[in-house]
């Protein structure tokens, strides 16, 4: 048996090293939907003016201004962001590489957990994070400050518009903590929430 055949299965008998790449494999898979959703659903959404049956109806406009930027609907979507400037050229190449890492590991998840040479890259997963970043930052400052009714009498500063965050960049944010092995403020949180909602 080579060496490296050895150090794959050692790798994979490994209780606590199968159950960090498993956590890791997870938490790369969930992060990279939130990626998705924010780069697909804003544009849609901002492209949908009316409400028809339960659901919002995507205008002609949306076709023109987005789908037409690309065949691939989620580099269209970038695209679009691209073209707002919330995205560079630089940032559609990494959704590309990050997006061939997602599909590793949604269909060879088994090599990753298995071969000493295949791992969850942790800093495409710090990309994940990046990506909607900059794209759910753009989106707050540009759309949903600009028409929101509580902040018609208050300017933010430059500090307040920098420090916006995202529901979805803090969520993400944790379990990217959690994939590092820092579960400290998670636990936090969840005991501070068992405080509020003792019979929850």
């Amino acid at each position: 048996m080579s060496n490296e055949t050895t150090e794959s299965w050692l790798k994979f008998l490994n209780p606590e090293s199968l159950k960090q790449n498993l956590i890791r494999a997870s938490i790369y898979l969930t992060c990279w939907e939130m990626l998705k959703e924010c780069l697909l659903d804003q544009p849609r959404g901002f492209f949908s003016h009316e409400f028809r049956d339960g659901k919002w109806i995507v205008g002609s406009s949306y076709k023109t201004k987005v789908l037409s930027l690309d065949n691939d609907l989620l580099i269209a979507s970038a695209l679009w962001f691209r073209d707002h400037k919330a995205l560079s050229d630089e940032d559609i190449a990494l959704l590309r590489i990050l997006r061939t890492h997602r599909n590793e590991i949604a269909h060879e998840l088994t090599k990753i957990i298995g071969k000493v040479k295949s791992d969850v890259r942790m800093d495409f997963l710090d990309g994940v994070y990046h990506l909607t970043e900059k794209a759910d930052k753009w989106w707050i400052q540009n759309i949903e400050i600009p028409i929101s009714p509580e902040l018609d009498n208050h300017k933010l500063t430059e500090d307040e518009l920098n420090g916006v965050k995202s529901s979805r960049m803090i969520l993400m944010s944790l379990l990217i903590a959690v994939a590092n092995g820092q579960e400290d403020q998670l636990r936090w949180l969840y005991e501070e929430m068992k405080k509020k909602f003792p019979n929850g």
